[in-house]
């Protein structure tokens, strides 16, 4: 099972916001750089500021809808979060959930190891991976030091066993002899909750400091819920959900659309209002006969099995009363439908446990419910949403209507009608039903745009009741005949499904199978034209948001962003403009025609090998990591994870104490390996044979501190190897375009729009109606460059974001300009102090382009007094002379 398209973004995002908080070492800086790098601003109108919920430990959130796979993108956060951390941080994991239902489901899916959450854990971690129940964990079932400084270990509780004040749900804080082998290494007493055992496995989870990974969040932001994570002592505290409250740090927003492009839901939600009670039931039965027979006709040739389900949604009298559902179900079985079709799920009756509802052997096709099925209840074969609430009431459908978006088996089908899903409703009202219904799929994390209503459903179903309602609340003179007439349609209605006539429906459900089929057909292609409009019109707004642009934001994004067109009067030269950037040449394929492909550095990283290079390393000067464990005095955003815990020290140390010293030794290899395996333009045995040439060539002095400063080790080959890279790269760049192989084609094309967070309009000749800031130097260079009379325009390049020149580095230059001439100009600007190894690499690389990319173009690179002796590169005085006879 592979990750889809905005799964993948989500976690790269993830990894982003990660490598940010180890640059910075603050949570926040790197949150507020995180969105920044997004051109989106925090507070002010932009995203929400970060909230600091846990003294040093990052708390982020991803927002993702329903079906929208939150279980396996956090199955697949957990190798980029310890990766993050120090190599050997105990790699412990609190999975909490809020529900019986969920907590069975995950320690299911988490435990199976053909699962998909589960085969994608043993492929991060080798298959070192442990699930452990509360029972497991309470009875010490392999759970010991030994074990958690090993392997992944995975701890599934629910909310309640932390949260609740019941007497069994209370044994985690109580003395257990089980533990007892933890607290020798403890050593972190001021975490501790005060008043409990040290025994206690509360206690022994906040000495490993664990990530938390929190199911439907949105259940735990009371501050008991905030004192249970405190408890837990996290180093790291992920929550999904599709409802973020407004403590939540998001991170990553996934958008419906994105969902509905991988097939994930059924989306939009057509929305039927009928006349009555009985036409619902009428309706749904005939709608869901029909979608079974289109899943039946296409079955053959997808091989996917689908049995449409309906959801009905009674409405008790009072208190949930299961007379009200065991009726319905008689009622149901009496006109004709089999027993076994039908089932009733309600807190009380749950004639759905131990039920496959997916399986062929299964016969359910219509469920009886009010709002018993929340979140964790997972069915993608419920097509049809009926509700049976009061009609004179609103129709409470929000909290059970994400419960019929899941698509079967994350695939579109050859039909669309089993591409959609529906309701049926009878109401009097049916905007407020409409209104309800939004807020069902807000609920799910879905908004207004995802639903559909057919146009002839707005017509009220009883415009008589209409006009009297109108003159009842509008009129200054109440006739009371017209009052009398309300009260009367009132007394005959009362307001649940037992005003139907079952007898009545049977034996119209009767004649539509045998004497007026013609009726039926009419009634359900009637139906299903309307959905087809509808479904037609929400595919359109899909294509329309179709882009290659990976910075592309959700609305609730976008909305917080400001954005700046190109000024009119250079739309016409922008029209044709189209940047020239390296492409490499190889064989075509089904895919490239022409066999012409953008050039990528891994692409030019073909053929590097470690097997002839030299092992030779100053280890004389190493960081001990391992002594960096004090964070008092430092900001409360600074993440606990950046530094080595001295209980993970300890961990570390004490399994290390008991190995021979050979064992030692592959260990640490081992260590390295995994820290320097991020690079993936190396061979994985190249680089383990690379690093034990290089171990072998050391001193005894150094083997014998390896253990201690093994992550310094691992630096200092990590910066060996790119540094043999970064000269193969170039080397190979060069070749490759004295061979032709590498040439200049145009590609980049600029944008309608950008969304710069600061801006600067003083300055003329701006191609966009504002730029993004520009610092000192910069002003100094681009404010007398427009003073020219040979300038037409300038734009002040996005770093990350705008045209690149893609070589051996990616070079973002800082300004380009247009000459009246009609020649493109790519300047970097460079601070005197700036000038290093990398800044000589530019340079190349910009005069590169320009000879490729022909006599339009040129690159240059500007300091303020500083003359490189480089062609390209001049002061500043030298380049404003070159400049003025382009």
């Amino acid at each position: 099972m592979e990750l889809k398209s905005y799964q993948k973004k989500v976690i790269k995002q993830l990894t982003r916001f990660l490598e940010l908080m180890n640059e910075t070492n603050s949570t926040q800086l790197a949150y507020n750089a995180f969105w920044n790098e997004q051109d989106v601003p925090v507070g002010h109108g932009g995203v929400e500021p970060y909230k600091n919920n846990i003294k040093y430990t990052p708390h982020i959130c991803f927002k993702v809808p329903t079906g929208g796979g939150k279980t396996f993108i956090a199955s697949s956060s957990i190798k980029p979060i310890f990766e993050a951390m120090a190599f050997t941080k105990t790699k412990a994991v609190v999975w909490l959930v809020p529900s019986n239902s969920i907590l069975e489901q995950t320690i299911k899916n988490l435990s199976d190891p053909e699962h998909p959450y589960r085969q994608k854990l043993d492929v991060d971690f080798n298959g070192r991976v442990e699930v452990y129940t509360k029972e497991q964990l309470l009875n010490g079932q392999n759970f010991n030091p030994t074990a958690v400084s090993e392997q992944l270990s995975i701890f599934i509780l629910s909310y309640d066993t932390l949260r609740s004040r019941k007497k069994e749900d209370r044994k985690i804080y109580q003395e257990n002899g089980n533990l007892n082998q933890f607290t020798k290494f403890y050593s972190s007493p001021e975490t501790l909750v005060k008043g409990i055992d040290d025994t206690a496995l509360i206690q022994v989870i906040n000495q490993l400091s664990p990530v938390i990974i929190v199911d439907e969040s949105h259940n735990a932001t009371t501050d008991l819920s905030i004192e249970m994570l405190v408890n837990l002592n996290p180093s790291f505290v992920l929550d999904l959900t599709a409802t973020p409250k407004k403590d939540s740090n998001i991170i990553s927003y996934v958008d419906a659309i994105e969902l509905k492009k991988e097939n994930m839901v059924k989306l939009p939600v057509i929305v039927y209002n009928r006349n009555n009670h009985r036409d619902v039931i009428l309706d749904a039965i005939d709608l869901r006969n029909k979608l079974e027979v289109q899943a039946l006709e296409q079955q053959p040739k997808t091989g996917k099995y689908i049995r449409p389900i309906v959801l009905f949604q009674a409405q008790p009298k009072g208190n949930e009363n299961n007379e009200t559902f065991e009726k319905l179900k008689e009622e149901l079985i009496n006109i004709g439908i089999p027993s076994e079709y039908v089932a009733i799920k309600t807190s009380e009756i749950n004639e759905l446990k131990g039920v496959d509802l997916l399986s062929p052997d299964c016969s359910i096709r219509y469920i009886i419910t009010v709002n018993a099925l929340k979140e964790g209840w997972d069915c993608p074969f419920a097509y049809v949403l009926a509700t049976l609430a009061n009609k004179s009431s609103q129709v409470d459908v929000e909290q059970i209507l994400g419960r019929i978006l899941r698509q079967p088996y994350a695939k579109k089908t050859e039909n669309p009608f089993l591409n959609m899903s529906y309701v049926l409703s009878s109401s009097n009202n049916f905007r407020d039903t409409l209104d309800n219904i939004v807020t069902g799929l807000n609920r799910a994390g879905f908004s207004k745009n995802d639903y559909r209503a057919p146009e002839s459903e707005y017509k009220d179903i009883n415009q008589e009741e209409k006009s009297i309602q109108t003159d009842i609340f509008n009129s200054k003179v109440v006739k009371e005949s017209k009052l009398s007439q309300v009260q009367e349609k009132q007394e005959k209605d009362p307001g649940d499904f037992f005003d139907i006539d079952f007898n009545e429906v049977r034996k119209m459900l009767e004649d539509r199978k045998t004497n007026d089929r013609d009726s039926l057909e009419d009634e359900i292609s009637s139906m299903f034209a309307s959905a087809m409009v509808e479904s037609k019109e929400y595919s359109k707004r899909i294509d329309e948001s179709e882009t290659n642009d990976n910075f592309i934001q959700p609305p609730e994004i976008r909305n917080k962003m400001k954005y700046f067109t190109i000024e009119e009067k250079y739309k016409k030269d922008i029209k044709n403009i189209s940047l020239p950037q390296f492409f490499i040449q190889s064989e075509p394929s089904l895919f490239i025609e022409d066999g012409l492909s953008l050039l990528t550095k891994e692409r030019l990283a073909d053929g590097f090998s470690l097997k002839d290079k030299d092992t030779a390393i100053d280890f004389d000067t190493l960081e001990n990591y391992l002594v960096k464990v004090d964070i008092e005095g430092s900001g409360e955003t600074t993440p606990k994870y950046s530094k080595l815990s001295k209980a993970d020290t300890f961990y570390f140390k004490e399994y290390f104490s008991k190995l021979p010293l050979e064992s030692k030794v592959r260990n640490c290899e081992d260590i390295i390996y995994k820290q320097i395996n991020k690079l993936d333009t190396v061979d994985d045995k190249e680089l383990r044979a690379y690093i034990n040439r290089v171990i072998e060539n050391m001193t005894k002095d150094q083997i014998d501190n390896l253990e201690n400063f093994v992550h310094s080790y691992a630096d200092k080959i990590k910066k060996k190897i790119k540094k043999f890279e970064e000269d193969y790269l170039e080397q190979n760049f060069d070749q490759l375009i004295e061979q032709g192989s590498i040439v200049c084609e145009d590609n980049y094309i600029f944008k309608e729009e950008i969304s710069p967070i600061k801006t600067i309009s003083t300055i003329p000749k701006s191609l966009y109606k504002e730029e993004e800031n520009v610092n000192n130097f910069e002003y100094k260079v681009i404010n007398e460059l427009v003073a020219l009379d040979n300038v037409k325009w300038w734009h002040r390049n996005i770093d990350r974001r705008g045209f690149n020149i893609n070589g051996y580095l990616n070079h973002y230059p800082d300004f380009i300009l247009m000459t009246k001439s009609g020649k493109l100009i790519l300047v970097e600007t460079k601070g005197d102090h700036l000038e290093n190894a990398e800044s000589k690499r530019k340079v190349k690389l910009g005069r590169s382009w320009q000879h490729q990319a022909g006599n339009l173009y040129r690159y240059y690179m500007v300091f303020e007094h500083k003359d490189l002796k480089l062609e390209g590169a001049y002061h500043f005085d030298k380049f404003i002379e070159i400049f003025k006879g382009l």
